[in-house]
């Protein structure tokens, strides 16, 4: 299933109006004052998954020509390509290509959220209602209806949840708050603006100018990329910079900081060097180290923010991220619990892999019950039924059945949680420079080697250990650089370069 890009349509109902004061002469945007809807606006953009920042950053712009985020937008371009053969179940290239937010229910209520994967989650039952009633739980099937129970049939009667409890944001409803060119978030105290002139050097008031803005959805997602690729991304989104993206060229910085000593699992990878330049060509590998590079497509922003202690390279949304940190949360967020998720989202249950080599966690699979109604409709029983999450008392014409088994999408036996992760094995998969993964093939590398003008004398083959810090080393490149290979293993590379 190729991934699509849906547009953004504005809103045309409401608009966000967000208070600005800028330097007239300067077109710079000093802060902007605003309160729970726009900061929460800014703190979901670390509860999206990579692979949807990837898509949100191709949608369409008033920037001057597409966006990427470095490797990963290569990296989603491949899973779009790859034949779902190659994939473990059909829903695993699905899976790549729409991950889902973790915290979803935190952004549903928010008045311009530009997730679509945070849309209301389905549930399928097997179509046989007598089969979904079984003793020892029947299965469910969550987002997918093609999944089959063990009598044969399709999971597809659609079952609703009942008593969904959507979150009200991140912010209290009364906090009020500064946002800084470069995002960084501060409570509105007048002691905060004082400190923003002072750096800035402003002494004369009558440079200063009151604006308001009105937002709308398409307009959040050009402040999304602004706040991705600029180190100003309020100027740029208040005055609508349209200038090329090379003035955006994030400060790249692949140096990882201490990490473990790589005791628990590695894996072995062959390297294609080119030795004129030292840059990395492809790699060749299992279906671990594929199932490693596609999993950067479920992480969560904020979670890979966790996992490199607050430094990305992506200047601003380190600043943005740091700011959750500096919050009081009994004063400024919901509560502590939503400040300590947001420092650090998870995985999606079954977005994760299990054998996954970073330390970022995936939420706890959930336990459902099917409550069910039996009608005496046209001389028969009917049966219908509601999800819930907790057994609850028998009522006159009901029944709480057996807790559900729900069913792991990339499992081919319908299990409810699998041991492996997307790709398909045994097999070898080739992986460029720029994150592109497709199966092994000497013709396509060949046909690749001739399309970079690299000669075949110009290539030398390296078998290398890849352990945690290698891992957050590939992982921290893809974000800003279309060399994620050669600069996340930049120290192993000098190393190579020396015994040459």
């Amino acid at each position: 299933m190729a991934a699509t890009v849906t547009p953004i349509v504005d809103d045309q109902v409401y608009k966000l109006p967000l208070k600005v004061l800028v330097i007239k002469e300067k077109k710079q945007v000093l802060f902007a004052e605003a309160g729970k809807d726009f900061v929460d606006i800014l703190f979901s953009f670390l509860t999206f998954p990579l692979g949807t920042l990837s898509k949100l950053m191709a949608v369409e712009s008033n920037l001057q020509e597409p966006v990427r985020l470095g490797s990963i937008s290569s990296l989603d371009e491949s899973v779009t390509h790859l034949e779902e053969e190659h994939f473990r179940t059909q829903n695993c290239k699905e899976m790549l290509l729409n991950p889902r937010n973790s915290l979803a229910s935190y952004c549903q209520k928010m008045k311009l959220n530009i997730d679509d994967a945070t849309e209301p989650i389905k549930y399928f039952i097997c179509e046989n209602w007598e089969c979904s009633r079984k003793v020892s739980g029947s299965l469910l099937s969550i987002n997918f209806r093609n999944e089959r129970c063990t009598c044969g049939k399709l999971l597809n009667r659609e079952i609703f949840r009942e008593n969904v409890t959507l979150e009200d944001g991140f912010v209290k409803e009364t906090a009020r708050f500064i946002i800084c060119d470069d995002l960084h978030i501060t409570p509105n105290v007048f002691g905060a603006s004082v400190q923003v002139f002072q750096k800035l050097g402003i002494t004369d008031m009558q440079d200063i100018e009151e604006r308001t803005m009105h937002i709308s959805k398409k307009e959040v997602v050009n402040l999304l990329k602004f706040s991705l690729i600029s180190e100003t991304p309020m100027t740029d989104f208040i005055f609508k910079k349209e200038q090329p993206l090379d003035k955006f060229s994030p400060q790249l910085q692949f140096d990882i900081a201490q990490v473990p000593s790589d005791e628990g699992k590695q894996m072995l990878v062959k390297i294609q060097i080119r030795k004129s330049n030292g840059k990395i060509v492809f790699a060749e590998a299992e279906e671990d180290f594929a199932d490693f590079i596609f999993s950067f497509l479920t992480f969560p922003l904020g979670g890979v923010l966790h996992m490199l202690k607050g430094f990305s390279s992506l200047s601003c949304i380190d600043k943005l991220y740091k700011s959750i940190s500096d919050l009081n949360a009994e004063r400024y967020l919901r509560s502590q619990e939503v400040k300590d998720k947001l420092a650090n989202p998870r995985c999606a249950f079954h977005f994760n892999v299990s054998n996954q080599m970073l330390p970022i966690e995936a939420d706890c699979l959930p336990v459902y019950y099917c409550y069910s109604v039996r009608n005496y409709v046209k001389d028969r029983w009917v049966y219908s039924g509601t999800l819930v999450t907790s057994p609850k008392a028998i009522t006159r014409g009901s029944e709480m059945d057996a807790p559900l088994n729900i069913v792991d999408p990339r499992s081919p036996t319908g299990e409810s949680s699998s041991t492996e992760g997307f790709a398909k094995g045994p097999s070898i998969y080739m992986v460029t420079d720029d994150l592109v993964v497709t199966p092994m093939s000497t013709v396509f590398a060949i046909s690749y080697l001739n399309r970079l003008g690299v000669p075949l004398f110009d290539v030398e083959e390296r078998v290398i250990t890849i352990g945690l810090k290698e891992c957050l080393g590939i992982l921290k490149a893809s974000l800003t650089s279309a060399s994620a290979l050669t600069n996340g293993l930049k120290h192993l590379m000098k190393s190579i370069k020396r015994e040459n």
